[in-house]
């Protein structure tokens, strides 16, 4: 199968190396990135140098789509990809949060959207658990404050990051918010609420903490299966703002696409 890849930034390139290094069952038709000249090295490193496109042509070459380039381009990628029958994958999930429209339009067009467990662990068992009745789910995310810097939600609040010297509660509210607030940071808070009870009754907080040097992520959910509490601390990668884990997490991904023995939910 084809695979497009849209973002060369740490997700896109270890997804891209590793069809190059036969990890992945695909081949890459197609790459595209805002910043043709910060790939170049990286492109002419690989075995099979995938060509440069933009969005539209890396749909039409492509049989699914993996974006990887920020919630801006998540509606053009469904816009291109969906009405062509062609599947994505949406690694900036926040982008989809209160769009029926985008899934409308994947049934319509007999197309799937997929979203990766990126840098969170037990997405299954919150599946699971909200095919019964589940009461709360309560994510906490906390992030050193390099991690922070530039999000939208600590300009508009002139919140001085490099100030904080304890951990610090600076936001709380549903996954909606904080992914406005926190376009790059808290994506994973939008997987948390599509695998379980919604954007609007997942609660979530967001705490700067200045004693750790990973990003770690807390989620608590309470129904009627009994009550559950994982922790995650990832290791970032070269991007302070991605964990290891959520590239490793969509290679494995693509990898069971064609996979005999599937595991899990």
């Amino acid at each position: 199968m084809n695979l497009g890849v849209i973002g060369l930034g740490i997700i896109g390139r270890a997804v891209v190396k590793a069809a190059d290094e036969g990890q992945v069952p695909f081949t890459i038709s197609g790459v595209a990135t805002r910043t043709p000249a910060n790939a170049a090295d990286f492109l002419d490193s690989l075995t099979k140098r995938p060509p440069m496109m933009e969005i539209p042509e890396v749909t039409e070459v492509s049989d699914i789509i993996l974006e990887a380039s920020g919630g801006p381009t998540v509606e053009a990628i469904c816009r291109e990809a969906l009405p062509r029958g062609k599947d994505v994958v949406i690694n900036s999930v926040g982008a989809l949060l209160e769009r029926d429209d985008l899934v409308a339009l994947a049934e319509e067009n007999k197309a799937r959207i997929y979203v990766p467990s990126g840098a969170i662990i037990g997405l299954d068992g919150l599946k699971g658990a909200a095919e019964g009745k589940v009461e709360s789910v309560t994510m906490t995310t906390r992030k050193p404050p390099a991690s922070l810097k530039g999000a939208p939600f600590i300009e508009e609040n002139g919140i001085d990051i490099d100030n904080i010297s304890e951990p610090t509660v600076i936001f709380e509210g549903t996954p909606i918010e904080a992914c406005k607030g926190f376009p790059a940071n808290v994506n994973v808070a939008a997987a948390v609420s599509l695998a379980g009870i919604g954007p609007h009754r997942t609660r979530m907080c967001i705490i700067c903490d200045p004693t750790i040097d990973r990003n770690v992520h807390e989620v608590e959910v309470v129904g009627e299966f009994g009550r559950s509490f994982i922790r995650i601390e990832n290791v970032p990668s070269e991007n302070h703002r991605t964990g290891i884990l959520t590239y490793l997490s969509n290679i494995h991904f693509l990898r069971q696409r064609t996979a005999t023995l599937v595991v899990g939910t």
